[in-house]
């Protein structure tokens, strides 16, 4: 933009000293900017009466204030630097997190060229389960029904295609998870754990390759370091350690058998009405190794309790580790809730389970119904 005094040299100098050859201000110039600025101060020098000139008090204020104007236009371009900077230093931090045993709540797969990146969900017992995968606009685009699966980790295979079987457009997609244990469905949370294997870049977000799950940093719910060979971690986030303390609820208890010994001897579950029930209590490879059967006479409408001494069906001492119980009558599964005061965390297998300070029950974070 040329400005122009039209004959005063002494006015094109200052104009000209301060015109911007910088594109990117240039782009700012539908702002009241410096170069607008200096152009109506120029305009009001053109305009001036000459037989009543501009007070040079007048002139130098105008003069300070477009120093003032100028000044704050430089701090803003300095504050954007710093902030580009600082985003730039905070999307690298990403990478430290390789290496470490992390746990986060995923609800996304992303289609890229028509590659889609996996989903993934954990069951605690056996269930049918459903997925309903939507658009940005909330549109479901998909419904994959899975059937029955097992208790444990499972991914989640979207070939990328609609439920007409046309190839969906590039870009990301939130999933639900329904499952049915006996007693009707119900939505589950859908979190991921493992090892953070490497950083990924998709649409310029960086997100962290966990068990082949693109997992968005901000949605991680505990961190450790790597584990040694005796299970125990060097470090975790506060997310973990807030729980301590608190009252929580699961209907996913977990039982630790260590050294020949149950974590929490009796197993609860809730019937509306007195009902005939198989206890099943499995082992981490999902077999059975003891099944209780209760007549409807021993059984109470409400809480209910029975004792397992680690004992199999064989009458042999069950192996150490992690199992879990399911409780079915003749209509379906009936809940299996836990409520306790967390009194710390144990690390098995890798992984991270909250301690239940009267039943000794371990509970995963991520299967909580209920914290006080």
């Amino acid at each position: 933009m040329a400005i122009s005094s039209t004959g005063n040299k002494s006015l094109d100098n200052i104009s000209n000293s301060y015109q911007s050859t910088d594109k990117e201000k240039t782009k700012k110039a539908e702002a009241l900017g410096k170069d607008s600025f200096l152009t109506m101060l120029v305009a009001q020098l053109q305009n001036q009466d000459p037989l009543n000139p501009m007070d040079g008090t007048d002139f130098s204020a105008q003069l300070a204030q477009f120093s003032q104007l100028e000044q704050l236009i430089n701090l803003n371009d300095s504050m954007e630097s710093l902030a580009k900077s600082y985003a730039e230093k905070s999307e690298g931090d990403v990478v430290g997190y390789i290496g470490k045993q992390v746990t986060g709540n995923v609800d996304t797969m992303n289609v890229d060229k028509g590659t889609v990146s996996g989903g993934f969900y954990n069951i605690a017992r056996p269930a049918d389960i459903m997925v309903t995968i939507t658009d940005a606009d909330g549109k479901t685009v998909k419904t994959l029904f899975q059937g029955q699966q097992t208790a444990g980790s499972h991914t989640i295979s979207w070939d990328g295609t609609d439920n007409q079987g046309k190839a969906v457009e590039d870009g990301s997609y939130k999933y639900s998870i329904m499952a049915n244990a006996g007693d009707g469905f119900a939505e589950l949370p859908s979190s991921v754990t493992g090892k953070v294997d490497g950083v990924t870049y998709n649409n310029g977000k960086p997100y962290l390759v966990v068990q082949g799950v693109l997992l968005d940093p901000k949605s991680l719910t505990s961190v450790i370091n790597q584990i040694d060979g005796n299970g125990n971690g060097n470090g975790m986030l506060d997310s973990a350690l807030s729980y301590i303390g608190k009252t929580v609820t699961s209907d996913s208890p977990v039982v630790l058998v260590e050294d020949g010994l149950v974590s929490g001897k009796e197993f609860t579950f809730t019937l509306d009405t007195p009902k005939d029930v198989t206890l099943k209590v499995y082992d981490s490879s999902d077999r059975v190794v003891r099944t209780i059967t209760l007549p409807a006479s021993n059984t109470v409408g409400g809480q209910n309790k029975v004792e397992w001494n680690g004992v199999s069906d064989s009458g042999s001492k069950v192996s150490d580790g992690l199992y879990y119980y399911t409780t079915q009558t003749n209509s379906g599964y009936a809940k299996t809730p836990v409520s306790g005061e967390v009194s710390g965390i144990k690390y098995v297998n890798n992984s991270q389970y909250l301690v239940m300070k009267d039943s000794g029950r371990l509970v995963s974070a991520s299967t909580l119904t209920a914290i006080n």
